[in-house]
């Protein structure tokens, strides 16, 4: 069995269809194509941020123990040690990148598969989402704003002001 979260897009305008298909899982637990091309995944879902950073971290392991050849096998248990665990964090890091990019958390859904998990979780979201709209007041009509009278900046002769307040 296996357990996915599951973001939805914030935009309440669109029609439902619309916000289905956009719809993300997000598959908990070990990533294992982000332990085999860390930066290839990081591309694949468009986490730019995310990428930058791995690879910044890489330079800065490169960089603290040397370019010498000596240091290169350190270096690379360091590295492999950063891919096991950016592959342990992967798919979290994904579900804070699609928040970031406006989706909400929706609930959690699990199947044997994608496609089975997606199955149970349209079953209840679906009948939620039209009585949301059906619910939903009616838009309201767009009522212009009432004008307000300029203020006059003409002073009779009696009022005396002190600074910014006339005088009482």
């Amino acid at each position: 069995m296996t357990v996915y979260s599951v973001y939805e897009p914030t935009s309440d305008d669109e029609d439902i269809a619309t916000r289905a298909g956009r719809v993300a899982f997000v598959k908990e637990g070990f990533a294992w194509f982000a332990l085999i091309v860390p930066a290839l995944w990081l591309l694949y879902h468009r986490m730019w941020i995310e990428l930058i950073v791995f690879l910044a971290v890489l330079a800065g392991l490169q960089f603290a123990f040397g370019f010498d050849r000596l240091e290169q096998e350190p270096f690379s248990w360091a590295a492999l040690a950063l891919t096991i665990l950016f592959a342990f964090e992967a798919n979290d890091l994904r579900g804070a990148a699609l928040q970031r990019r406006g989706y909400r958390f929706a609930g959690i859904a699990s199947g044997s598969d994608q496609s089975d998990a997606e199955r149970s979780f349209f079953t209840d979201w679906l009948p939620e989402q039209e009585k949301a709209a059906q619910d939903a007041p009616p838009p309201k009509k767009a009522t212009p704003a009432p004008k307000v009278p300029a203020p006059s900046s003409s002073r009779g002769a009696d009022e005396d002001v002190i600074g910014l307040f006339p005088q009482a």
